[in-house]
């Protein structure tokens, strides 16, 4: 059994600060790196990838015709190469290596968790969201209740205003550089005065796709005139139909703070839509069965009836309610439902509460009816997916960074992976890898599944094997050095892309030299 590959060891959890940036995907700036865990109900999981077709028992019907022939037809074997006269590989990458079926092996269906054991790594990595004070925290998502000390979101709050720059001219927003009463008055739209001494709750649903702001602005500051892709003031993403709660309002009233599984910032409130009560809350979690988005991502049609609906685009591990075609109406939209699933989506009404809308999504496109079976070959072909995405720091520019790629990877098959701080996850077979030689590094990596994590400090990996010595992983890269003897000037992909261990930082160390965490998500043994 593959199990007993792993040695188990006890990391400790830092506390995350409210106001701190997120991982910084193999950038070398210096960055601080929030720490937080996720917090979800698992449902059941569901049944594997592909479908098999049922084994006939007609019987055979006799022929005398000697010429007589049968047409068989075979599913097609995934060949695909890339044809490198016209896309660019990182060096020591092969065209064979793009295609997911090349690191796919015969023991690779095997499941790592069942839907009781992704309920229980679920619930015991549930978030605790830290103030600077390493004191103040907010409850576990699961936990909060119809009232909120004060106390609690004004220290976050006020987190936040303390992290506003000493030397505003070193950022810019548009080109030119900010100074103090600019942030001066995003400080003053978070309200922090209005902060009443016990908050009434409110909970939500996201119901579009947006950035979570450390302020309630859409403004994009960077540390440059010329940076478009490290915004200092967004601090994750928002995808759509997530639970929340909104614990604030701007003093606009535009903008919504809000808190989710592994974090809490700003959002703009037309991407929010208020339950009628916590109970219905509750219950929007647990659907009987989910409609998985299993492709890179998919876009709901151009609908002249819904224009909540038109045009929104879904990230791959977005979760709908399945609705069984003996629920489902017959007409939606003047469309009669033949050769689509239907689901049921929250949308946000003229009063701001949810109102559900029964949404038509082709058999065609690349979904699931419900979670994803956790094996390393369905993790793979997930990862492969995104191969040649674009990079966005904190799921900015509809794209996502390198937590935020296993994040949609992960929901996929029930599981919510912490938005940073992905290899403190508890309960999983671990390995420290930071005493190592580089040797003994590859000793435990060549014995990793597919798909498994592998992390040093600002940089997330997704392993997917080791060929002739040369372990490989696919990531969401801000830079990198190319391996030795290469040149060693930075090189800016941007972009989802299999690179080998031997790339380097910066400082022209590897990243096998700096691994420091191999983790699979199975239970450890």
């Amino acid at each position: 059994m593959f199990f007993n590959r792993y040695r188990t060891v006890s990391l400790i959890l830092a506390a995350s600060a409210a106001a701190s940036l997120l991982c910084s995907c193999s950038f070398d700036t210096p960055q601080s790196a929030e720490t937080s865990l996720p917090t979800t109900v698992a449902t059941t999981q569901m049944s594997e990838t592909t479908t098999v077709a049922a084994e006939t028992t007609e019987p055979a019907v006799e022929t005398t015709a000697a010429t007589d022939t049968v047409n068989t037809y075979e599913t097609a074997v995934d060949s695909y190469a890339i044809d490198t006269e016209y896309v660019r590989l990182v060096d020591g990458v092969e065209p064979e290596m793009m295609s997911a079926d090349y690191w796919i092996g015969e023991d690779d269906n095997i499941v790592l968790m069942n839907d009781k054991e992704i309920a229980t790594y679920n619930y015991e990595n549930r978030a605790v969201i830290k103030a600077s004070d390493g004191e103040t925290v907010y409850p576990h998502l699961d936990e909060f209740g119809d009232t909120l000390d004060g106390d609690i979101l004004r220290t976050f709050l006020n987190d936040n205003a303390a992290s506003i720059p000493d030397y505003p001219p070193r950022y810019y927003l548009d080109g030119v550089r900010t100074d103090y009463l600019y942030w001066q008055n995003l400080i003053d739209l978070s309200n922090i005065d209005a902060v009443e001494d016990e908050i009434k709750v409110q909970y939500a649903y996201t119901v579009k796709r947006m950035t979570l702001r450390m302020f309630p602005t859409e403004d994009r500051v960077f540390d440059g005139p010329d940076d478009q892709y490290f915004d200092c003031i967004l601090y994750a993403e928002c995808m759509p139909y997530m639970p929340c709660v909104v614990l604030h309002q701007s003093s606009d009233g535009e903008y919504l703070y809000v808190v989710f599984d592994s974090y809490a910032a700003w959002v703009r409130k037309d991407a929010v839509a208020f339950c009628r009560n916590r109970e219905d809350w509750v219950e929007r979690q647990n659907p009987d069965k989910w409609l998985i988005v299993t492709a890179r991502e998919i876009r709901l049609g151009n609908d002249p009836y819904s224009e909540a609906t038109t045009n929104l685009v879904l990230p791959m591990g977005t979760q709908m309610e399945l609705v069984p075609v003996g629920e489902a109406p017959d007409v939606i939209n003047q469309r009669t439902t033949y050769g689509d699933y239907v689901v049921k989506v929250p949308t946000r009404g003229r009063d701001g509460y949810i109102v559900d809308e029964y949404v038509l999504i082709p058999v065609s496109d690349d979904v699931h009816a419900g979670y994803l079976s956790l094996t390393p070959a369905n993790i793979v072909r997930q990862a492969l997916k995104l191969l040649g995405d674009r990079y966005g720091w904190g799921g900015d520019l509809q794209a996502n960074d390198c937590t935020g790629i296993t994040r949609e990877i992960y929901r996929c098959f029930g599981i919510l992976l912490p938005r940073v701080g992905q290899s403190n996850s508890k309960g999983v077979c671990k390995t420290d890898l930071s005493e190592m030689d580089n040797d003994e590094k590859l000793a435990v990596i060549e014995e990793l599944t597919p798909g498994s994590l592998i992390s040093f400090p600002g940089h997330m990996m997704i392993y997917l094997g080791t060929v002739n010595g040369v372990p490989y992983v696919i990531s969401a890269t801000g830079t990198f050095v190319a391996p030795e003897p290469g040149p060693t000037e930075k090189i800016h992909p941007d972009t989802v892309i299999i690179t080998s261990l031997y790339v380097r930082r910066a400082n022209l160390s590897t990243w096998l030299d700096t691994a420091a965490v191999a983790m699979t998500i199975t239970p450890e043994k």
